[in-house]
């Protein structure tokens, strides 16, 4: 029996008695996946230490409305979610604390309100029975339990996609101004929280196509009226600097398209599995994808296939004009998977548990992680005692705003200095590249030669900044007082601080 006929087994199930138990059985088995996914949210919520660019986003947040905008328009990324969590967070003022929590608790309420939400879009599929496997699915989707659990726009976009589409459906089956009313407002909420939105939101006008005439004018006018809501943050969407992606070019990243599919077909990241698992995982994924869009061409539900096809192949035709739509981690993929779910749902039940398998066990391998505490993290418990004791800190590089944070949650708030300069202008993201040799070393050399110089430098490795303050520190015979691969600290010593 199909796991999408579990609804429709049931009321046949009084002449058939063992598929009552196979139903039942498959019911079980999809409403455990269901509170398995909700309480891994809610327990990587908890265990995960806030990251970089979580920090970034508070830090946001915090600022007033005209700061936030401003602010954006010098690093990448629309308003919307920086906007919300200004609201939530506002009530508790400027400082670090543990109200901070609510930006994560946003994306939480976004992904678990997928589940009920996909229960409602496979009935405006007029597949009902869609509903409960698809929400299954998605619950377990690693990424998706991920970006649940993180301070970010992803969850959020994802959601609004979701309901954009689901108002679309409705407005096919009955043209109405408050249902076209509601696919305006979802639809451009979800660009101006993530571009990435763009690709599923674009793709709905594929809806219009066999719509009854007054639907067909009702999807284009909530479209235009969309667009129009947009239109004011085209400016600067437009004008934000493209070196605020330029990290998606380092090396490290590489692998990020080859993982899209994998991303996409079992809603997790590969880039922590050794070599030849990848490579199965890359092929299982294409094939999977491959038959389950088939299959929705084939069986239904066309219209799914069909825009997700569209979709997808929007993100492709970006991808191939910008290069910088990939994104590693799997964040590409967060706002398609709610309708990956739906096709994997309507297909053979063997796709769909394949797809649920390599999903949970890959769940299982990550949350472990989760709780690893970050770099940033274990640098602060080791320069917050320094700190309690009066020293002053320069950090190099990316990790300022970090540390800076990090020390005030800590209890230990500090005046982290930023270097270079450059990091304070946009804390979003750094390029050094950018910044000449010669204004690199004169920066360390004026910041060096001030009266009220940091006693602690952190040097992360590899980086120019953190070069041209080591050979300008050389001559003071700084002490190292941590040494790893990936960063020093060293502290000036006091017969040379002044």
């Amino acid at each position: 029996m199909s796991l999408t006929e579990v609804s429709d087994a049931s009321s046949r199930s009084h002449r058939h008695p063992g598929r009552l138990t196979r139903s039942s059985a498959a019911r079980v088995l999809l409403w455990a996946a269901v509170l398995l996914g909700t309480a891994a949210r809610v327990a990587v919520l908890v265990i995960r230490p806030l990251w970089a660019d979580e920090i970034f986003t508070l830090t946001l947040a915090k600022k007033s409305v005209p700061e936030i905008l401003a602010a954006l328009r010098v690093d990448s990324g629309p308003p919307l979610h920086y906007l919300l969590a200004h609201v939530l967070l506002a009530p508790f003022g400027p400082a670090p604390g543990p109200a901070d929590v609510l930006v994560r608790v946003l994306s939480l309420v976004a992904s678990l309100l997928h589940l009920p939400l996909l229960v409602v879009v496979a009935r405006r599929l007029g597949r009902p029975a869609l509903g409960l496997p698809a929400a299954a699915l998605f619950a377990i989707f690693p990424l998706a339990v991920a970006y649940a659990a993180e301070g970010r726009a992803y969850a959020l976009a994802s959601l609004l996609a979701l309901v954009a589409f689901e108002r679309a459906l409705t407005l096919r089956e009955r043209p109405h101004a408050a249902v076209a009313a509601g696919l305006t407002l979802a639809a451009a909420g979800a660009v101006l929280t993530h571009y990435l939105a763009v690709f599923p939101i674009a793709a709905l006008a594929i809806l219009a196509w066999g719509a009854r005439p007054a639907s067909r004018r009702a999807l284009i006018i909530s479209g235009f009226a969309a667009a129009v809501l947009t239109a004011p943050w085209a400016p600067t969407a437009l004008h934000q600097p493209r070196a605020a992606m330029a990290w998606l070019k380092g090396p490290e990243f590489g692998s990020a398209p080859a993982n899209v599919l994998v991303n996409l077909a079992f809603g997790a990241d590969p880039q922590d599995y050794a070599e030849g698992i990848t490579t199965a995982l890359r092929i299982g994924a294409a094939a999977l994808l491959a038959f389950v869009v088939a299959y929705a061409f084939l069986r239904g539900p066309r219209l799914l296939g069909v825009f997700v096809v569209t979709a997808g192949g929007l993100l492709l035709a970006g991808q191939v004009v910008t290069g910088a739509l990939l994104l590693p981690l799997g964040r590409t993929a967060v706002v398609f998977l709610p309708f990956v779910a739906l096709l994997f749902a309507a297909a053979p039940p063997f796709f769909a548990l394949a797809a649920g398998a390599v999903a949970a066990a890959a769940l299982a391998h990550r949350i472990p992680h989760d709780a690893e505490a970050s770099v940033g993290e274990l640098l602060t418990r080791f320069v917050a005692p320094h700190v309690r004791e009066g020293r002053t800190v320069c950090a190099a590089g990316y990790l300022g705003p970090e540390l800076s944070y990090r020390l005030a949650r800590a209890g230990a708030p500090a005046h982290v200095v930023f270097f270079p300069a450059a990091v304070a202008a946009h804390p979003g993201w750094y390029r050094e590249e950018e910044i000449p040799r010669e204004a690199l070393s004169g920066e360390a050399e004026a910041l060096l030669a001030s009266p009220d110089r940091p006693t602690l430098y952190v040097l992360p490795r590899g980086f120019r900044a953190s070069r041209a303050l080591a050979s300008r520190l050389a001559p003071l015979q700084p002490r190292r007082l941590l040494g790893n691969p990936l960063l020093d600290v060293v502290e000036i010593p006091d017969s040379a601080a002044r």
